[in-house]
């Protein structure tokens, strides 16, 4: 995704590195909720973490899960906030997990990996923490949009080996609407420091008594470009709105590029599910960015993009006709 997807997305809007401001042509919000929603998600209570207190004291207590909060009838689903991608070049051996029905691509050993670190202040699922670990870049994976014979390759993108979220809640929106291998960890961003830093990571034992993962960032108020009367401001003014394929059950985010597929290898139940996503911000940035401790096997860059007044919203599986 993640690092060949930004890049298409700087290319079309930044200008001497940052971003103009231009109007979005967003329509009113769908009204309707997600008929395929799971009963037992109608509601729920924010979990204590510590980590996520300040979240909590500034949330309502009780939400409403899988309602379609999306600006467009054809995006139902809506998440604003910001976030990062740390790039790092990752080395590809034979004992490297390879991702199901796409393949993982390499130049001299190495694929291009990192890690996206998102924070969500609007989702279905009301503000949470994204930690997601990129494990390469992917080519020609296999989709199916509807039927046996609809079948069609995804170009280039790129794949997520894990992807954590800070609350139970956000876990089993992930799981059961998008079918997302989801799993809960503690994300604790700090805002102090000259620069981001990413780590060191850990592990805690939850209220629960279940040891999960630990995140930590230092130096978050790096990631907020725009101050807050600029965000209070509008009518938002991003730009973007460029188009993404997502295959939820592998983590992985594509170039809108697919062909057809003329062999038959792969099985109905092997090829994989594919989303139409929408990527559009006000403001993006370069920045220092450290990472401590493990690196995933990686050699880290250095550096992290930043992408503030980000808006993506998801569209429906793509179930007939072509992407």
């Amino acid at each position: 995704m993640v690092g060949l997807i930004l890049l298409l997305f700087c290319c079309t809007t930044v200008v001497d590195g940052f971003l103009h401001h231009g109007n979005s042509n967003q329509v009113s919000p769908a009204a309707s909720s997600a008929a395929s929603s799971p009963s037992h998600l109608k509601a729920f209570h924010w979990p204590t973490l510590p980590s996520f207190d300040k979240v909590q004291s500034e949330s309502s207590t009780t939400r409403t899960v899988g309602e379609r909060n999306g600006l467009d009838e054809e995006y139902p689903w809506r998440f604003e906030g910001r976030f990062i991608f740390r790039p790092s070049l990752v080395r590809i051996t034979p004992s490297t997990s390879l991702p199901l029905s796409a393949n993982l691509l390499s130049l001299f050993g190495y694929s291009l990996g990192g890690s996206v670190v998102l924070e969500y202040d609007v989702s279905p699922v009301g503000p949470y923490r994204e930690y997601v670990n990129m494990g390469g870049v992917v080519g020609l994976g296999k989709v199916s949009v509807g039927g046996e014979t609809n079948k069609r390759l995804l170009g280039l993108g790129q794949w997520g080996t894990d992807l954590f979220v800070s609350t139970q809640v956000a876990e089993d929106v992930c799981q059961q609407v998008w079918g997302v291998p989801a799993q809960v960890a503690d994300i604790d961003f700090d805002e102090e420091g000259n620069f981001i830093q990413d780590g060191p990571d850990d592990e805690v034992v939850g209220r629960s008594g279940v040891t999960m993962r630990k995140f930590k960032l230092s130096g978050w108020a790096n990631t907020r470009v725009l101050s807050s009367e600029e965000l209070q401001k509008q009518q938002k003014r991003r730009v973007g709105n460029i188009p993404i394929f997502w295959t939820p059950t592998i983590k992985a985010l594509w170039a809108p590029i697919s062909f057809p597929k003329v062999s038959h290898d792969a099985t109905q139940e092997e090829l994989l599910p594919v989303h139409k996503l929408r990527l559009s911000a006000s403001a993006m940035r370069l920045k220092q960015c450290k990472r401590i401790g493990q690196s995933e096997g990686g050699i880290p860059l250095g550096l992290a993009l930043v992408v503030d007044d980000v808006l993506i919203e998801i569209g429906e599986r793509v179930n007939s006709g072509s992407l």
